[in-house]
């Protein structure tokens, strides 16, 4: 390996250019539209001799083909991919260095006009070629770093993956990332400009079986789950004598509702456990096994002026999402996670995915006309397992850590067709389906707390101020990390004080908001203040 040899990251041998970057058009022999650079002057990594395996140039500028070691040469083609998800476009310029076995290449600008950024679309997926006289080897790693755009409203980037071939060898890497390179543009999440990225194995298959033989090792840990909840509706709608219904396990506020569903079961037999092979009725009394259900759906407020019910379809959806959670035990579908959970024979309370269904068909069935997205999550307390199933951008965030050190581990991504252009399940023929929904699969531990809210949450807070709302909604309460959960009167007040906070951000005209720069991005217009919307939270803390 470089190490071995006495390279590192680390260990380069700059030479500075004699003039810029240059970058041109390669289309003679494709139609990709990829952009070549020739980095001939740029210094290499150090080879076991001390020689720089680097073309030189002549006194006009020019390369001397005489100094080129063309078995040295390499092509690749590099795909550098956005993610989907509100925010992660940037303008800026990026640069790769390839790391491999057998050296380190200089910094590498992708950019098909020199010193300027090609624009890194949210969801696009951008080719190059670049070319390079000194052969690094297999990679095994890519060093990213974002120059950003200081001119831009957001300075952030969230890159999804970069894909590498070396066409010489035809070998062909894979770099994941799906993380933050800067400020997010919205939701207060950040990370370093410069981050190293590890070549990944395309094995998804082998990859959920092992996440599934790992949910299936789970101790019972027997969490303890509470809940709390709050809505209110859109501010003009609160002027026509709209008001908000909240109870324990259902409500609703404009186009918004939720609901909440706890059923205890008599506890299973455990194939290695102490109840194993003991009869059901000589099991000690009162064992049960605890799961817990809890949806988020946001109606979509323009069937109104087509007289339709714009909050009917969000409603019933969320009613017989708990219906079907509570009565109807036999709503599971088989996946490795639910195979391996409690052996070959489980027997399964509802997946967010088959109640999403459910409630869809119901739904559409009964003749309600209107559309609405909807985020469903489900728990299985006794082995701490939440599974969850989203479409459009109402969503969840889950925090994780001490009191008072809490941070966000997961958020889950707007899914838009476009800005303004949620997934959505409605009656129409354009509707979304329940299948297109994004599933997650969580372990939990003690003291986690899932935030669940509609849009018109994550449109006025940022994560960073939610997270903030959340611990000092829990400080002060004596509560102690594995030690059961916070109290019923906790969670509600943190459920208020979320959505307080996001109707307030909802008003305020100069305010900085999720939305404000996300639609300053998306309309290329500078867009400041809150959006007043409906607004839901539910607050689930485990222990």
């Amino acid at each position: 390996g470089p190490s071995a040899q006495g390279w590192s990251p680390y260990n380069y041998e700059y030479k500075a250019p004699k003039k810029d970057y240059k970058g041109f058009a390669d289309t003679k022999d494709d139609d990709m539209g990829y952009v070549e650079v020739d980095f001939s002057s740029v210094g290499r990594a150090r080879t076991p001799g001390g020689r720089s395996p680097t073309a030189q140039r002549g006194d006009d500028g020019d390369v001397d083909w005489n100094s080129i070691d063309f078995d040295r040469v390499c092509h690749y083609r590099v795909e550098v991919t956005t993610a989907a998800v509100r925010g992660a476009g940037t303008s800026g310029r990026v640069e790769l260095t390839f790391i491999g076995d057998k050296g380190v290449s200089k910094p590498i600008p992708l950019e098909y006009e020199a010193g300027s950024g090609p624009g890194f679309m949210r969801g696009a997926t951008l080719p190059f070629r670049v070319v390079d006289y000194g052969d690094v080897g297999k990679l095994s790693k890519v060093e990213v770093r974002l120059i950003p755009e200081l001119s831009q409203v957001g300075h952030g980037w969230m890159l999804e993956q970069i894909s590498v071939t070396g066409e010489e060898k035809a070998e062909s890497w894979t770099f994941k990332s799906r993380k933050w390179f800067g400020e997010s543009d919205c939701g207060g999440i950040s990370g370093p400009l410069r981050q190293l990225l590890t070549a990944s194995t395309d094995k998804k298959t082998e990859s959920r079986v092992a996440f599934a033989k790992g949910l299936a090792s789970l101790p019972r840990v027997n969490l303890q789950v509470v809940t709390g909840a709050a809505c209110v509706p859109h501010a003009d709608k609160t002027k026509e004598g709209a008001r908000a219904k909240m109870q324990r396990e259902y409500g609703y506020a404009g186009e918004d509702a939720y609901f909440v569903k706890r059923v205890e079961l008599a506890r299973l037999d455990e194939p290695n456990g102490k109840d194993a092979g003991i009869p059901s009725e000589k099991k000690s009394p009162g064992a049960t096994d605890t799961f817990v259900a809890f949806g988020v759906a946001d109606g979509v407020f323009m069937w109104r002026n087509l007289g339709i019910d714009a909050g009917m379809f969000s409603r019933r959806l969320m009613s017989v999402a708990s219906e079907a959670f509570g009565h109807d035990h036999d709503t599971s579908e088989t996946t490795l996670e639910t195979a391996a959970l409690r052996g070959a024979s489980p027997r399964e309370i509802g997946s967010p995915e088959a109640l999403l269904r459910i409630a869809f068909e119901e739904v559409t069935a009964e003749g309600i006309k209107g559309s609405t997205t909807a985020c469903i999550a489900t728990i299985d307390a006794s082995y701490g397992v939440m599974r969850t199933a989203n479409v459009g951008d109402s969503g969840f965030m889950l925090i994780r850590g001490d009191p008072g050190k809490r941070e966000v581990a997961h958020r889950s991504p707007h899914q838009e067709h476009e800005f303004g252009r949620p997934f959505q399940l409605g009656h129409h023929s354009a509707s979304d389906n329940p299948r297109d929904a994004m599933l997650t699969t969580f372990p939990l531990e003690p003291g986690d707390v899932i935030v669940m809210g509609s849009d018109g949450l994550w449109d006025n807070l940022s994560e960073s101020e939610i997270l903030e709302l959340v611990e000092q909604s829990f400080r002060s309460t004596g509560y102690q990390r594995g030690l059961g959960a916070e109290s019923r009167a906790a969670v509600n007040r943190a459920s208020g004080a979320v959505v307080s906070a996001a109707y307030a951000a909802s008003m305020d005209k100069r305010r900085t908001t999720p939305y404000s720069l996300a639609a300053t991005e998306n309309f290329d217009m500078v867009y400041s203040g809150g959006k007043k919307d409906d607004i839901t939270a539910v607050v689930v803390n485990v222990g």
